[in-house]
């Protein structure tokens, strides 16, 4: 990046961070990428100061989407960004808390959704909102409804509820649901919670796929490069992006 660049003003700088850095879509730290043109995030590999400038804008106000990570898939990216640039993410797309035991009296989540979710609470330490994905939310609903037992969905509920209130900083809950949802029970229950409820009409066959979908995992892979190095640098030929990212 030649020093033309860095005589802009800095807003102006900020403004072109934006166009190549923010993305509508939630980010999949495990997915292909393909269509670089999208998104960009070689760009924080470009030089120090570059790194400086966009680490907090890319961290911050992308969101990440956790939802086809294992709980070591999610403990490994937020090793490899670093501390700093976890606690920058504020927010976060994951999978509604599996329920592993709906027994009354002694409901309980898969280990699974307890581990990432710890994670997320020991790592992102500014988080301020948690979105649950539509489907695995809507799963759940089908399976309390499926119960027809009021006080294990109140049961199940609260103790979900409880895990996403360790993560202290969370200002919003939101769980995306269908519009017309299996019970209008559920729904007043989670409400009682102070979670947002946004919902979406059902389409029959919907293509719901990604915009990040056949994307190439290359563009977030990356070999160490220094200020002087920005010429030479090639994202193509990169292999360890999130690692080399971090501050």
């Amino acid at each position: 990046m030649s020093s033309n660049f860095f005589s802009l003003p800095p807003e102006i700088r900020h403004q072109i961070y934006e166009l190549v850095l923010l993305h509508q879509e939630p980010i999949d730290p495990w997915v292909k990428y393909n269509r670089r043109q999208e998104l960009t995030p070689g760009l924080l590999r470009a030089n120090k100061t570059v790194h400086r400038e966009t680490s907090l804008l890319f961290y911050a106000q992308n969101r990440f989407d956790f939802t086809m990570g294992t709980h070591e898939d999610v403990a490994s990216f937020l090793g490899q960004i670093g501390r700093k640039n976890a606690d920058y993410i504020r927010h976060i797309y994951a999978n509604f808390p599996e329920l592993l035991n709906l027994d009354p009296g002694d409901v309980t989540l898969e280990d699974e959704s307890v581990g990432i979710l710890a994670k997320i609470q020991s790592s992102c330490a500014n988080l301020r909102t948690l979105t649950t994905s539509l489907y695995s939310t809507n799963a759940i609903e089908l399976n309390l409804d499926a119960l027809d037992n009021p006080k294990v969905v109140t049961e199940a509920l609260k103790l979900v509820n409880t895990y996403f209130r360790a993560i202290s900083s969370l200002q919003e809950i939101i769980v995306e649901v269908y519009e017309d949802g299996p019970s209008d029970y559920i729904r007043k229950e989670m409400d009682c919670h102070g979670w947002t409820i946004s919902t979406t009409k059902y389409v029959e066959e919907e293509d719901f796929d990604r915009s990040f979908s056949d994307m190439d995992n290359d563009v977030y892979n990356y070999d160490s490069v220094g200020d002087d190095d920005v010429d030479t640098y090639d994202i193509d030929s990169d292999s360890d992006f999130w690692r080399r990212a971090r501050d």
